[in-house]
């Protein structure tokens, strides 16, 4: 949800709102060499509460790069998200392939996802901010 990352590896800062997708749990369930990495999950009644981001598709092409979609670390996803006036968008989503059991991530890269926090729910940024890290 950092939009300094989304910045450096676009090489421009696109234009970004809330999101929730219904139905589904962010979950830590993605290893790396330096912790876990998120995850989204389908888990009726749940839902996961995040940034929208307006790129284009050549910016999809970039960060498939990032997200590891050629070596099969996540794949993306058409997702249907509702927006802060709980309109239904048509919007992309990364999903990891390999997965395992959850694993907690670094404070650094939480700290990543927390940068989202004017776009989250004081009660959703509360759970988040929880996270056990290493």
């Amino acid at each position: 949800m950092s939009a300094q990352r989304m910045h450096e590896r676009l090489g421009w800062s696109p234009s970004r709102s809330g999101a929730i997708l219904t139905d589904f749990e962010m979950v830590f369930n993605k290893h790396s060499n330096d912790g876990g990495k998120a995850n989204i999950m389908y888990s009726p009644g749940d839902l996961v509460e995040g940034i929208l981001y307006s790129v284009y598709e050549k910016d999809l092409v970039v960060l498939d790069k990032f997200e590891g979609v050629a070596a099969d670390q996540y794949k993306r996803y058409e997702i249907k998200v509702q927006n802060k006036n709980k309109k239904s968008i048509l919007a992309v989503a990364y999903k990891a392939l390999n997965t395992g059991k959850v694993s907690a991530p670094t404070e650094v890269y939480l700290n990543y996802i927390l940068e989202g926090k004017e776009f989250l729910s004081p009660e959703y940024y509360k759970k988040l901010k929880s996270t056990e890290t290493l």
